[in-house]
């Protein structure tokens, strides 16, 4: 029997809560390769959850959890912070003490650790995994444009640029002008989901009369567009529940609408919910899916990210009716797994009152939704990219 290959991984990420992008490839990693992980974890601060928390890291070896640990607590001024996390990983993959063949880093600053570890001869190749663009990431005129070199550097000089969607190449070259020939490593890894070990309910356990969404509660994300719609929907579908799981900055404000039009028993605040599973059992027999992003507050921001409730949606077989901000809409519409709508009360009511008061058609747009998702399986995602990466790695 052939003894297969060791890897060793290094995997950096921001997280105040789970990130599914790079737990998803933790997973991936430990379930198909014979390998050992160095997962290391910073808070995001730009949460306020963020501050309340320290660094940490998980250790696997052959593929098991050994050790656990965190970080002390520092509490110093913001960009400070950043430096401490640059500085944290360093020293905790320099006491690894064993050399990393890829070195996984998502957001821009986590990259530049792996560019000192591989002049060390530490790291044989550093990705860096960008999970959005945004035209503007901070107010702070000197911290945005910052950002933004600190990104076209890391696209530079990393081996490879791992992008949650193909717009991210077309954006960086119309804003720092990043000509995609001389910047020619960036590869679409859009975010993946776990097909073949998610439970879908049957189109006879669906509830008819429920409506989802799943979420932050913020302005651009378009919820009080649902809840002005809904109205509409209950004169022709009486007992409709939209139901919603997040919270946010506008979360009274979503509520104090709902009572102002007369509808808040028809509308169901869950809140924040723990758990992907918790999450999936509220959702899971919702019939439809509400992402209406406002493209008018939001649109390049949406298009440069991959927004995750689209596709959870979708895997528990989920129709979605979304606008046309997503970098996808096109495909929803041909493949029929979805409802692309302008931003309109009237128009959202529509479209959620074609698809619930005709079943053939929803069975119709739930199988497409599953047969849609299907392509996006962690697997089907990472395994091209891990051989191509892979294979780089051993011709060094």
């Amino acid at each position: 029997m052939a003894v297969r290959e060791k890897y060793n991984f290094c995997i950096i990420t921001y997280e105040t809560f789970p990130n599914p992008i790079t737990q998803n490839l933790k997973t991936y990693l430990l379930e198909n390769y014979n390998c050992n992980i160095f997962y290391i974890y910073h808070p995001m601060l730009d949460m306020k959850e963020g501050f309340k928390m320290s660094s940490g890291y998980h250790i696997f070896e052959n593929n098991k959890l050994i050790k656990s640990e965190k970080a002390y607590r520092w509490q110093l001024y913001w960009p400070l912070l950043y430096i401490k996390d640059v500085l944290y990983t360093v020293f905790w993959c320099l006491k690894f003490k064993k050399k990393f063949n890829v070195y996984f880093a998502c957001g821009n600053l986590n990259p530049i650790a792996g560019l000192i570890l591989r002049s060390l001869g530490i790291v044989n190749r550093v990705v860096y995994q960008s999970l959005d663009y945004y035209p503007t990431r901070f107010k702070n005129k000197f911290f945005d444009w910052f950002y933004f070199q600190l990104d076209k550097f890391c696209v530079r000089f990393c081996d490879e640029t791992w992008n949650i969607t193909p717009m991210m190449v077309e954006a960086r070259e119309k804003k720092m002008g990043m000509d995609r020939k001389i910047y020619n490593r960036q590869y679409t890894v859009p975010g993946g989901v776990w097909f073949y070990k998610t439970k879908r309910q049957s189109f006879l356990e669906v509830n008819r009369k429920k409506i989802v969404y799943r979420g932050m509660l913020l302005a651009h994300m378009g919820v009080d567009l649902a809840i002005r719609a809904m109205p509409i929907i209950l004169a022709k579908i009486p007992d409709l529940k939209f139901e919603i799981i997040g919270t946010g900055k506008e979360e009274n404000n979503l509520k104090n609408l709902a009572k102002s039009l007369g509808i808040f028993k028809n509308v169901i605040f869950h809140g924040f919910v723990a758990g992907r599973q918790r999450m999936e059992k509220v959702i899971s027999d919702g019939a439809l899916g509400i992402a209406t992003f406002n493209p008018a507050m939001f649109d390049t921001n949406v298009k440069n990210s991959d927004p995750g409730k689209i596709k959870d949606y979708m895997l528990l077989g989920i129709p979605v009716i979304t606008t046309n901000a997503i970098s996808y809409s096109k495909e929803i519409i041909e493949n029929k797994c979805g409802l692309v709508i302008t931003y309109n009360a009237q128009e959202l009511a529509s479209a959620v009152i074609k698809l619930l008061k005709n079943k053939n058609l929803l069975k119709e747009y739930r199988q497409n939704a599953i047969r849609f998702i299907e392509k996006f399986d962690c697997v089907n995602i990472l395994k091209p990219n891990m051989e191509r990466i892979l294979n780089e790695s051993k011709e060094n």
